[in-house]
């Protein structure tokens, strides 16, 4: 097959490419201590060898299982690294998981090898040992002591690495040139929001592929800052360390997501990939300080907002700077509000990427408009994962872009975005069913999202195929749609909209616990509102909820109208089954949960 890009075609070759830089660059930073410590590209090649040899000390050989079972750090990238070179494959897993998803990963993935993160991560894992058939050792990162010879230490398993080193007749960079394009890279499980998870195996050149690709569509500058707090065990972080490393980044780490505005001004990033929930709590926070301020002063903000979506629509969204009156309005408008906002991101920054969810147009302007670029894109596990961004050139707000080189997007009849290309998944592991049902013959993979392309190109996504609801009227609904314009009120955190063969759209909500804790204090007489019990009892919430609806709907045909809503009875969280391990709503279990609350909803 002819590619547009010449390829490096396995992740050694990409890491090889990536030490030509120098090796006494920095590349992993964490925090420990309150000291940030540093890992240069030197430490990390030297640390993937012993990682490597250790594991052979271990009996593990090529094709052999690891998984990865902690939050970010410098370890984590490493260990990624060190499988890459020796042929073995990852197998990541949210350090959110709970035992009885652990094991089901563990088990399937015949993982012979736990990586794990702390005492916490370690006791998961040893509740449910005597139920794993292939597990033979864990590694324990942190210093905690555990009597079973089963558990080893990190320093222990980076000695045992030195000793066979040692001993070994080859080296690292013998073993890794023997890998090819077509070999396992990592079997990376799907969240899950029906059922069980798909394994979805990636091949080395799938991987390399993407980073490549994303690095050609995107042209993010060389020797910069980049903070990671978005999980490693998602796809999207993931690819992100990689291309980073590979165009000789400095990555930090973040302490933790609660950490990340401290993490940000000390660090002073140039670039980090979020989901678009960060922004929003940014734009929602910013707008409540504005409400609470004087009318001269809300009458600025409005005023600076109008000018900076000006300026973005017809200047920043195609990377040129404004002309004429417009450029003097907007350079008191930075002066005035939104050098406020650059200064939360920690005043260097340059970029950032958005992805696993829908922007807010409203939102992604706002942001850019205090100078920092916005580009939202579109991926799935299965294209390891990026397939669509915006670039800095054009930007399409309620798009998520252009296709990456060599990746090739087709509409089906029905509406689906089917979609091919070098970094295209080989199969699910095990599961002949679901990767009949999710590549066809032609090769072509099913997203299971709705969309089309437009006459330039970019790509809108509409819905989930199995989400689309028809009501008894026969209307065709993207309750995602809906739900956008009901969680853009400050005062709604999640909502998911039910209506399938009935007579109107009804809702589940999650009222933003946080926000309306301030607005209770704000009212005459003051409301309490301390818990979310608290709320979720108020009827002084109820009505605000509907009035924010109300509000919030306007845009909407009356038929895509929510008449009625529930509020959850607690958050919608993993632990209680409505959330999977990367923060996605599993609707089915919802919509099972409160089946007798939604009839309720239709008998009112």
């Amino acid at each position: 097959m002819n590619y547009q890009l010449d390829y490096l075609k396995t992740m050694p070759e990409v890491f090889a490419d990536s030490l030509l830089g120098g090796l006494d660059r920095k590349l992993l930073n964490v925090k420990r201590n309150d000291e940030w410590i540093s890992y240069t590209y030197q430490d990390v090649n030297d640390t993937i060898q012993r990682i490597g040899f250790g594991f052979h000390a271990l009996g593990l050989k090529q094709k052999d299982r690891v998984g990865i079972l902690s939050e970010n750090r410098p370890e984590w990238n490493m260990t990624d690294w060190a499988c890459a070179h020796f042929g073995i494959t990852s197998v990541p897993i949210y350090h959110t998981c709970i035992p009885k998803q652990i094991e089901f990963i563990l088990d399937h993935a015949e993982v012979k090898v736990v990586i794990v993160s702390s005492k916490e991560q370690a006791e998961k894992v040893i509740s449910i040992k005597s139920a794993l058939k292939t597990l033979k050792y864990m590694v324990l990162l942190n210093d905690e002591k555990f009597d079973d010879k089963w558990i080893i230490s990190w320093e222990d398993l980076l000695k045992k690495g030195d000793i066979a080193k040692a001993e070994s007749k080859t080296s690292m960079q013998e073993i890794a040139a023997k890998i090819k394009p077509e070999d396992l890279w990592s079997i990376i499980y799907t969240s899950g929001t029906s059922g069980d998870p798909k394994g979805v195996m990636i091949s080395q050149f799938n991987m390399a592929a993407n980073v490549q690709q994303s690095q050609a569509a995107l042209g993010f500058q060389k020797d910069k800052k980049w903070l990671s707090f978005l999980p490693l065990s998602h796809s999207f972080e993931r690819v992100t360390s990689l291309f980073s490393t590979w165009i000789g980044a400095e990555i930090y780490f973040a302490e933790s997501i609660a950490k990340v505005a401290e993490n940000l001004k000390e660090v002073q990033p140039h670039y980090m990939t979020t989901a678009p929930r960060l922004l929003e709590k940014v734009y929602a926070a910013i707008q409540e300080q504005v409400a609470m301020g004087s009318p001269i002063k809300q009458n600025i903000f409005q005023w600076a907002q109008n000018v900076g979506h000006d300026v973005v629509s017809k200047y920043l969204s195609f990377d040129k700077k404004p002309k004429g009156l417009i450029a003097t309005r907007y350079a008191l408008a930075k002066k005035l509000v939104f050098h406020k906002i650059s200064n939360i991101f920690g005043g260097e920054f340059i970029q950032c990427v958005s992805g696993g969810a829908p922007l807010s147009e409203e939102v992604g302007e706002f942001i850019m408009a205090a100078g920092i670029s916005i580009i939202e894109g579109y991926g799935l596990t299965e294209m390891s994962p990026v397939t669509h961004v915006n670039t800095v050139d054009h930007i399409k707000w309620g798009t998520v872009g252009k296709a990456l080189p060599d990746v090739v997007t087709k509409i089906a009849e029905d509406g689906e975005i089917l979609l091919n290309g070098p970094n295209r998944m080989e199969k699910y592991y095990n599961n002949p069913e679901e990767t009949a049902e999710a590549i066809d013959k032609d090769g072509w993979f099913h997203t299971g999202d709705i969309g089309f392309v437009d006459e330039e190109g970019f790509l809108k996504i509409t819905d989930r195929k199995k989400n689309i609801i028809v009501t008894a009227g026969g209307k065709n609904i993207a309750p995602a749609a809906v739900e956008r314009e009901i969680c853009a009120s400050k005062f709604v955190d999640q909502a998911v909209v039910l209506g399938d063969r009935r007579k109107y759209l009804v809702a589940i909500l999650v009222p933003a616990a946080d926000i309306f804790a301030k607005w209770g204090k704000m009212q005459d007489p003051p409301i309490k509102l301390a818990t979310y019990e608290d709320v979720v009892n108020s009827k002084e919430v109820e009505k605000m909820i509907k009035e924010e609806l109300d509000a919030h709907q306007q845009d909407l045909a009356r038929y895509e109208q929510i008449k009625n809503f529930f509020i959850a009875p607690q958050p919608f969280a993993i632990e209680t089954g409505e959330l999977t391990a990367s923060m996605k709503i599993k609707r089915k279990h919802i919509i099972e949960k409160y089946s007798k609350e939604i009839e309720e909803l239709y008998n009112n």
